[in-house]
């Protein structure tokens, strides 16, 4: 293929016989003069039925989606360009911006892989970071997906040309320019937990030590003989933290709040007390030379980590049974200091928070090096911390393990039909349509976006079905002449009614402080799905139209019917009975 941005996926015309094309209706003038009163100016389109037209897609972010979409695009879709734009230097999205010491995938490597991608070699059963990176960088380099991407280039802006029907896009340039794009669908793939930011926390910049966030890690500095605080709790914390302990002078990890320290995803295929391993050669040449029994190695693991749906009922004999489990455990882990325990064992449901798997964690908290404060950071010195009480911790380095913006917004302004911003819109509570689409914004696919799967296993199925439903959305707008799809504000609304209404009985619902719930302690749910993972993929299985407005290129939304002729019939070798064959005509 050749440049992306000029590149059109498949065939691009057919054409009837030209002879027919524009004829007049009859030799009768009268009975012209009728058609003309009677139907105007509409004029029929010389083209087959179900002709795809031309339409160009945009991704913007080159990690786990833009890299699913390039792939896909080239086997699944016809007469389609696509430009992906990605505002680092190289593809791989949360895996090329998360470094730190520890830094695993807490899903299973061989569930944490594309299905078209498998790799029999994953060197341990929770994959590193650099070691999924290096998985996204081969797939890229191995399938020729770069040719894709514009690296370097950021979406600035994004405005819905009603009009038109595109999307008018503004992306700065490594230069400093800004160029212009437009799009008929636009895609969304920067990810759920995109954007990092440091605490809100006064003396930030007042601070002359060390100051590094988790997701921008500064791989040359050495902690060795250094005193560290880390601020934040949750499944960077509790990654970082035994990683670091044992080479720092002193340990301060300030925690605010409790949170579940679970054994891996997947545990029972894991190591003692879901604990991590790596594959010995013999297994790993297992997996390369019987594909057969690689194949039932990962649909079985991939069906035990979708078991887990019954788990996260408040009510439920798992959910009973999995936490006075994890109370004894993490009791045992602490070695039974009351202090750590009282603070750290979170009295509300399991799964409330996103479990987070952390072997040798809680054990790390308890050597001689580690002094753990249970209260807020107020503010930073030049020299420190300040804790709630006003006590104030002399440290050479402060790690912020602070977490995202999970607004879900998108990290560019983005301006849908009459003038509405989606962070706007979003504020507090983003609700979205099958957390795909939002309605006001015509063609803007999300993924993923609010109340999807965001806690079920792993994501690069999820994000698989995803984009199966976006193809089939893409093929109806090319073959049925449409202009834009949003999905109806009542549909959104009652979508909302029914996920609010479940989560009630749901353990993402209870009183903890949680990203599910826009960093909050009460509230809407905002993140999750509200069902299981194979509920999700059924839901998305077929796109249900009817919950669309749907816009035309024409004011003749039968304009698509074309000439009269079909593709089939005007193909040299074109099966003029392919009706017989039908599965339908057969039972």
């Amino acid at each position: 293929m050749a440049d992306a941005s000029s590149t059109i996926i498949g065939p691009t015309t057919l054409s009837p016989d030209p002879a027919t094309a524009g004829a007049p209706l009859n030799d009768d003038p009268h009975e012209n003069e009728w058609y003309n009163q009677s139907f105007g100016d509409y004029v029929v389109t010389e083209q087959p039925l179900y002709t795809k037209r031309a339409i160009r897609i945009v991704c913007v972010g080159a990690g786990a989606t833009g890299l699913q979409l390039a792939y896909k695009s080239e086997h699944l879709l016809e007469n389609v360009t696509l430009q992906i734009y990605e505002k680092s230097a190289d593809i791989g999205g949360t895996w090329l911006d998360n470094r730190y010491p520890g830094c695993t995938c807490d899903i299973p490597s061989h569930s944490y892989q594309f299905a078209w991608a498998r790799n029999p070699s994953w060197s341990k059963y929770y994959a590193s970071s650099p070691e999924i990176w290096q998985y996204f960088k081969d797939i890229a380099s191995n399938f020729g997906l770069e040719r894709y991407i514009k690296f370097e280039h950021k979406v600035v802006s994004a405005k819905w040309n009603e009009d038109d029907g595109v999307w008018e896009l503004s992306i700065s340039t490594p230069d400093g320019s800004f160029i212009a794009d437009r799009c008929e669908i636009l895609v969304n793939g920067t990810g759920v937990l995109n954007s990092w930011k440091y605490p809100d926390i006064p003396g930030l910049t007042t601070f002359k030590g060390k100051l590094m966030h988790t997701a921008r890690w500064d791989e040359e500095y050495d902690l060795t003989g250094k005193t560290v605080a880390v601020i934040g709790g949750g499944s960077s914390a509790v990654q970082v933290v035994p990683s670091i302990q044992p080479k720092v002078k002193k340990l301060i990890p300030f925690l605010r709040s409790p949170t579940w320290i679970s054994m891996g995803f997947g545990s029972k295929y894991a190591g003692p007390e879901g604990t991590n391993f790596e594959y010995s050669k013999e297994q790993i040449e297992g997996f390369k030379n019987d594909p057969a029994a690689y194949n039932k190695y990962c649909r079985e693991l991939d069906g035990e980590l979708n078991k887990r749906f019954t788990l996260n009922h408040f009510q439920s004999q798992d959910q009973k049974t999995a936490r006075a489990g994890l109370e004894t455990r993490m009791a045992n882990q602490l070695h039974q200091d009351k202090r750590l325990t009282s603070h750290l064992v979170p009295d509300f449901a399991l799964g409330c928070r996103r479990m987070t798997p952390g072997s040798g964690y809680l054990e790390s908290l308890t050597r001689d090096n580690v002094e753990v404060v249970t209260d807020a950071v107020t503010r930073l010195t030049e020299t420190g911390v300040v804790d709630g009480a006003g006590n104030e911790y002399p440290v050479d380095v402060v790690i912020c393990a602070t977490g995202f913006d999970s607004s879900f917004a998108t990290p560019f302004q983005c301006v849908g039909r009459n003038g509405e911003e989606l962070r706007s819109k979003f504020g507090d509570f983003p609700k979205g349509y099958l957390s795909v689409m939002v309605d006001n914004f015509p063609n803007l696919f999300l993924f993923i976006g609010p109340n999807g799967p965001a806690s079920h296993s792993s994501l690069l199925p999820i994000l698989e079905w995803h984009t199966r439903y976006l193809f089939q959305m893409v093929n109806k707008l090319q073959r049925e002449n449409i202009k834009a799809f949003a999905p109806k504000a009542e549909c959104v609304d009652e979508f909302g009614q029914h996920t609010h209404t479940l989560m009630k009985r749901l353990v993402w619902s209870a009183a903890c402080r949680s990203w599910f719930k826009n960093g909050k302690s009460n509230g809407p749910v905002t993140a999750i799905w509200p069902g299981s993972r194979l509920h999700y993929f059924e839901t998305l299985q077929v796109p249900r139209y009817e919950d669309f407005e749907i816009a035309y290129r024409s004011k003749n939304r039968f304009q698509f019917l074309g000439n009269g002729y079909t593709h089939e019939e005007i193909k040299p070798d074109g099966n003029p009975v392919w009706y017989f064959d039908d599965p339908f005509c057969k039972v």
